[in-house]
C-alpha cells in the first residue's frame, strides 16, 4: 500500500488513465449541500491562497491494454465525480481554458479503449455523465443527480465574480490523500480499509456497507456478472431507503432474533461467515426473499386474497410482521405450505393488530410475538402452531373489543385506519372489490358545527367532542365537499343517491342523527367487525391462558406466583432463580456496560427512591451498592421494565417463565 498528498488536478492529470467506479459502489448521490460546500471551499482557498484538504481517495491499480492503465475507485467516487462535474462547468464557463481542461482531466484524448472519458461511472449514472462531458446534457432525460448538480455548479460559478482562469488556477489549492493498494486484492484487504475510513456511517447505509461487501472482493469480471445478475435486481425491486429495513426483516426471519438498525451490517457479516456462505450463495438468497418483500410492500404477492390482507396490514403500518410472512412465502415456494393456509394466517394476524390497534395496546409487544413465530414453522399444521403460540399475545377478545370501537376516536388518531375500517364494512355488504379511489371519509355529524347542528341536536358540542370521531359517525361518499356542514335531513337526500351501501342504510335507519343515534350505529357497526376481524375460537376467554415462555420486558402481564428461570438482557443470557435475582443482575449489567445510564436510573425520581434507600431486604450489587429487593414479582417486573426504558432497551430485555 502506498499513500501519500498530491493535488487534485494532479491526480486527475495522468495521461491514459481510466478512473473506474466499480458496481459495488452505490450511485452518485451527493446533493446540493455537498456541492456548495465543495465549491465554498474552493472560493476559501483562492481567497486566502492556502491549501485546502477535500479528503481521500483509495483505489487499487488494474493492467488495462499497452496503451492504458486501469484505477479501480474503492472509496472517494462521489468526491472524485463531484470535482470532475465542477470542472466541467469551469470548462463551459471560459472558451479559452475550456481545451486544457477537457484534454487534461477530463478525458484521455488518444487512449485506445472505447470509452475515452475518465471517469467510468456505476451504470445507473454513465449516460448523464457523459451526456455532461459531451455537452449533450439538455437532451438527457429522466432525474439525474448529475445532471442536477452539474447545472448547480455551473449556476455558482456564473454567480461567484470569479473568472473561469481564476477557478481553474485555484483548483490547485485542493489537496487530496490518495492511497494506493499496489498489491492489489490480494495483498491489502479493500473491505477492511473501505470500513476504516466509512466507519462514522455518515454517508453509506448498510445496504450499500453489505453490497460492498458481498462484491468488493471478488475480480472485477464476477463483481460485473453478480452485480447485473442479483444485486441490480434487488435494486430494481425497492428504493433505496427501504433496502436496508428489507435485510434487517431478512436477518430477523434467518436468525430468529431482534436486529437493531445501526447493527445490520454487523450482523449481517456475522450471519454470512456463520453460514459459510460464498457470495453468489448469498445473493440468490438475499434475491429471493428480496422478490418476496416486493410483493410485500406492493401487495404483489401471488394469491389475491393475501394481497387485500396484506394492504390492510401496510395502512395499519405493521410491517412488523413481514419477516413471519416472508419465511412463509419462501415455505409456499419450496411446496412446504399452501396459499390457503397463508391466507388463514394472515386474516388471523390481521385480526390480531387491528384488534390491538383499536384497543390501544401498545406494539412493542409485537416484536416477541415475531420471534416466537418464526423460530419454529411447521409447514401444513402452522395454521393450528399460529394460534396456539398467540394465547400470550393480548389479543382482545370480543366483548374488549367492542367497547373500545363505539369509543375509539378512530379518525383522530389515524384517518388512513378510518377509511380502511369503513372500507371493509362496505366490502362486507357486497361481498365484491369496491373501488374506493375517490371515496373521502365523510362525518355524518360535522367537525364543525353550523347553529343549525346546535339548534337541532341537544349538547351538539359536547356529543360532537365526544362521538364525532369516531366510527359511528363516519361514512364513505364521493362528494364530501358539497354536503360539508348540512344538516342531517339535507344530507339524507345525498346519501339516499348513494352507489355506497353503508351509506345509504343510514338513510334507512335513522330519522334523525344525535348522541343515541351515533352509539346505536356504532354498536351495530362494532358487532360486523367483531365478525370481519375475527379472533380463533381456540383464543376465547374461556380458555386458561398459559403464561409459560419468553416474554418481552415491555408486556402487561401478571407474574404473581410465576418463577423466572432466565433474564435476557441485549442478547446475553443470565440463569435465574427469583425476581430478586433478576434486579441484582440487571443492575450489575447495566453498571458494567453502561454507568452513565446506571446513574440516571439512581437519580430517576420513581425508580432511585425505591432501590436506593429504605432497605427492608438489601442485598449488595458488584460494585458495592445497596439496593432494596423488598417488592412484589409485578413491581420489580414494572421496576425492570422502566430501567429498561431509561437504558433504551425496552426490546431487549426479556424473561423466560418456567
Amino acid at each position: 500500500m502506498k499513500a501519500d498528498n498530491t493535488t487534485l488536478v494532479d491526480f486527475l492529470s495522468q495521461s491514459k488513465t481510466l478512473f473506474e467506479i466499480p458496481v459495488y459502489q452505490r450511485n452518485y448521490e451527493w446533493g446540493e449541500l455537498q456541492c456548495e460546500q465543495l465549491f465554498s471551499d474552493l472560493i476559501k482557498a483562492i481567497e486566502s491562497g492556502t491549501d485546502h484538504f477535500i479528503g481521500a481517495v483509495v483505489y487499487v491499480p488494474e493492467s488495462g491494454d499497452k496503451m492504458s492503465h486501469i484505477e479501480i475507485i474503492i472509496d472517494g467516487q462521489q468526491r472524485l465525480t463531484s470535482c470532475m462535474l465542477l470542472l466541467k462547468a469551469i470548462a463551459k464557463s471560459d472558451p479559452i481554458i475550456a481545451e486544457e481542461i477537457e484534454d487534461n482531466f477530463l478525458t484521455n484524448k488518444y487512449v485506445s479503449l472505447n470509452d475515452h472519458i475518465k471517469l467510468k461511472s456505476v451504470e445507473k449514472d454513465r449516460v448523464a455523465f457523459h451526456a455532461v462531458m459531451n455537452n449533450n446534457e439538455d437532451e438527457y432525460v429522466g432525474p439525474s443527480k448529475v445532471i442536477e448538480n452539474y447545472k448547480f455548479f455551473c449556476k455558482l460559478v456564473s454567480e461567484s465574480g470569479y473568472s473561469g482562469q481564476e477557478l481553474f488556477e485555484g483548483m490547485n489549492y485542493l489537496n487530496m490523500v490518495y492511497i494506493n493498494l499496489d498489491g492489489g486484492m490480494k495483498a491489502e484487504n479493500p473491505q477492511v480499509i473501505f470500513e476504516s475510513l466509512n466507519s462514522t456511517g455518515v454517508s453509506l447505509s448498510a445496504a450499500d456497507l453489505v453490497r460492498n461487501f458481498l462484491l468488493m472482493k471478488l475480480d472485477l469480471e464476477t463483481q460485473k456478472r453478480l452485480y447485473k445478475q442479483y444485486w441490480l435486481k434487488i435494486e430494481e425491486l425497492f428504493s433505496s431507503n427501504i433496502f436496508t429495513e428489507f435485510i434487517r426483516h431478512y436477518l430477523i426471519m434467518k436468525l430468529n432474533k431482534l436486529v437493531k438498525q445501526e447493527n445490520v451490517y454487523s450482523t449481517y457479516k456475522s450471519f454470512y461467515g456463520d453460514n459459510n456462505y460464498d457470495s453468489e450463495t448469498a445473493l440468490i438468497d438475499l434475491y429471493e426473499y428480496a422478490k418476496f418483500y416486493c410483493g410485500l410492500l406492493t401487495n404483489g404477492s401471488e394469491s389475491e386474497e393475501f394481497n387485500k390482507t396484506i394492504s390492510h396490514i401496510n395502512i395499519m403500518d405493521k410491517k412488523v410482521f413481514y419477516p413471519y410472512f416472508m419465511k412463509l412465502m419462501g415455505m409456499e415456494a419450496s411446496n412446504d405450505i399452501t396459499w390457503d393456509d397463508i391466507n388463514k394466517i394472515g386474516h388471523v394476524i390481521e385480526s390480531l393488530l387491528y384488534r390491538r390497534m383499536i384497543c390501544g395496546i401498545p406494539s412493542n409487544g409485537l416484536n416477541r410475538i415475531v420471534i416466537s413465530l418464526t423460530k419454529r414453522v411447521e409447514g401444513e399444521n402452522e395454521y393450528s402452531n399460529l394460534q396456539k403460540k398467540l394465547l400470550n399475545s393480548q389479543f382482545p377478545d370480543d366483548k374488549e373489543f367492542k367497547t373500545n370501537l363505539i369509543d375509539y376516536p378512530i379518525y383522530n388518531k389515524k384517518r388512513n385506519w378510518a377509511k380502511l375500517t369503513l372500507e371493509v364494512l362496505e366490502e362486507y355488504r357486497t361481498k365484491e372489490i369496491v373501488n374506493f379511489d375517490d371515496a373521502q371519509v365523510e362525518h355524518i355529524m360535522p367537525r364543525n358545527l353550523s347553529n343549525d347542528w346546535k339548534i337541532k341536536v341537544p349538547n351538539a358540542d359536547a356529543v360532537n367532542r365526544r362521538y364525532g370521531d369516531t366510527i359511528g359517525n363516519l361514512t364513505l361518499t364521493k362528494y364530501n365537499q358539497e354536503m360539508s356542514n348540512k344538516i342531517y335531513n339535507e344530507k339524507r337526500e345525498f346519501y339516499a343517491d348513494s352507489n355506497i351501501s353503508l351509506t345509504r342504510e343510514i338513510v334507512k335507519d335513522y330519522d334523525e342523527w344525535n348522541k343515541e343515534s351515533i352509539v346505536n350505529r356504532a354498536s351495530k357497526l362494532a358487532d360486523e367487525l367483531i365478525t370481519i376481524f375475527s379472533k380463533p375460537e381456540i383464543l376465547n376467554e374461556s380458555m386458561v391462558i398459559n403464561n409459560r415462555g419468553e416474554h418481552l420486558i415491555s408486556e402487561e402481564l401478571d407474574v404473581t406466583g410465576m418463577k423466572p428461570i432466565r433474564l435476557t438482557i441485549q442478547e446475553h443470557d443470565f440463569v435465574v432463580k427469583s425476581w430478586t435475582s433478576c434486579l441484582v443482575i440487571f443492575l450489575n449489567y447495566v453498571w458494567k456496560n453502561d454507568s452513565e445510564t446506571y446513574n440516571l436510573i439512581k437519580k430517576d425520581s420513581s425508580v432511585g427512591n425505591m432501590l436506593f434507600s429504605n432497605f427492608r431486604s438489601p442485598k449488595i450489587l458488584e460494585n458495592g451498592e445497596k439496593i432494596d429487593t423488598n417488592f412484589s414479582a409485578n413491581v420489580i417486573a414494572a421496576l425492570l421494565a422502566k430501567m429498561s426504558e431509561i437504558c433504551g432497551i425496552t426490546d431487549e430485555v426479556s424473561y423466560t417463565i418456567k
